[in-house]
């Protein structure tokens, strides 16, 4: 299964799928091939309530850029969009203003 920076997946958990964005780097993947970092999307409302790290996905829903968490690459059952390229940029600043690393 092939996922890359900034796709959205359904990912399995129990018995709910949630949507989340991608947001593993390649030193991530090198180490972890068989996991994945993946941002928590929720109602864009309640993500801009809990954080000042969102980024619009669409539909009504943001990514919040700060609630990241492992999961494994099997639990990802089906694309279901991208950010836009002009997005992608905005959300490797946040990631590199919350965790320290280089943009």
């Amino acid at each position: 299964m092939s996922h890359r920076f900034g796709e959205l997946w359904t990912v399995q958990l129990g018995d709910r799928d949630e949507v989340r964005l991608i947001v593993s780097g390649d030193f991530y993947h090198t180490l972890y091939g068989d996991n994945v970092l993946t941002a928590h999307v929720e109602a864009a409302d309640m993500a801009q309530a809990l954080t000042a790290f969102v980024v619009d996905v669409g539909e009504g829903r943001a990514a919040m850029i700060d609630r990241i968490s492992t999961v494994a690459a099997a639990r990802l059952k089906s694309k279901v969009g991208d950010l836009p390229d002009e997005q992608l940029a905005h959300v490797r600043g946040m990631i590199a203003t919350i965790f320290g690393t280089a943009g």
